[in-house]
């Protein structure tokens, strides 16, 4: 491990786990995308739309990220996710369009809200066809944590230095310029990350969560000695029906 990373990881701050989200939703809050990107046995339902992500491909990586699911899985508390299946594990490097998000401040510029979703997916995409990025890749990120939340469980990420990280700050807001999308809320402090699975209903009782929360703390200990650093390459341009699967398009150079 790199000096940087070494200390990165040293400093790294605490991510959200299970129990405190029990406590602060007192039970009256589904999960996240409960009914939404998932139902409660765990199925994928539509939610549809364009993006532009970074494939983990390296198989060692592959294999540390899937290890979360084994280790939870061994001790019997997997069953709050809907996992999503490793040849879906990615880093997002800008979100283009979800077909259900079509609200003003989240649609590109230019482009009319009543498009039906085929014809949205290929104007936004058309819009970045031949454009340069101006990158070398791949992008080096360092492996933060396991966070668990009233959305899902994944991985969060930053770039394993400084400059490396605004290097890719500095591709999005191009992305962003080039696809009308400057304007999105959230844009400059976008938390990277892969996501791994997501919640599809609270465990039972507050010991339960802190049991699960200790196996969650566990994994993220054996993910970041794994896997301190993951490589993510050329941004794929994709269009995709659910959070399972990423149909690529094309790259950009």
């Amino acid at each position: 491990m790199s000096a940087a990373v070494s200390a990165a990881a040293n400093a790294r701050p605490a991510q959200p786990r299970l129990a405190p989200g029990m406590a602060s939703s007192a039970g009256a809050h589904p999960p996240q995308w409960l009914g939404k990107r998932f139902d409660a046995e765990g199925r994928a339902l539509p939610d549809g739309g364009a993006t532009v992500i970074g494939h983990v491909r390296a198989p060692a990586a592959v294999a540390a990220l899937g290890a979360v699911h084994d280790g939870l899985a061994a001790a019997g508390l997997s069953r709050f996710w809907a996992w999503l299946p490793a040849s879906s594990f990615h880093m997002t490097q800008f979100d283009l369009i979800l077909h259900n998000r079509r609200e003003p401040e989240r649609w590109p510029e230019g482009l009319s809200p009543d498009l039906p979703a085929p014809e949205a997916d290929a104007a936004i995409t058309d819009r970045l066809r031949g454009f340069e990025t101006g990158e070398a890749f791949p992008f080096r990120m360092a492996v933060r944590g396991l966070y668990a939340a009233p959305g899902g469980l994944g991985v969060a990420l930053e770039g394993e230095t400084p400059a490396e990280d605004a290097r890719l700050r500095a591709m999005r807001d191009r992305i962003a310029a080039r696809a009308g999308l400057a304007h999105r809320p959230g844009h400059a402090d976008y938390p990277f990350h892969i996501s791994l699975a997501y919640l599809t209903a609270w465990p039972e009782t507050g010991a339960l969560a802190a049991e699960t929360d200790a196996a969650l703390d566990a994994a993220e200990a054996a993910l970041i000695a794994a896997l301190p650093v993951v490589e993510i390459g050329a941004p794929e341009v994709c269009v995709f029906d659910d959070m399972t699967a990423f149909r690529e398009l094309f790259r950009l150079g």
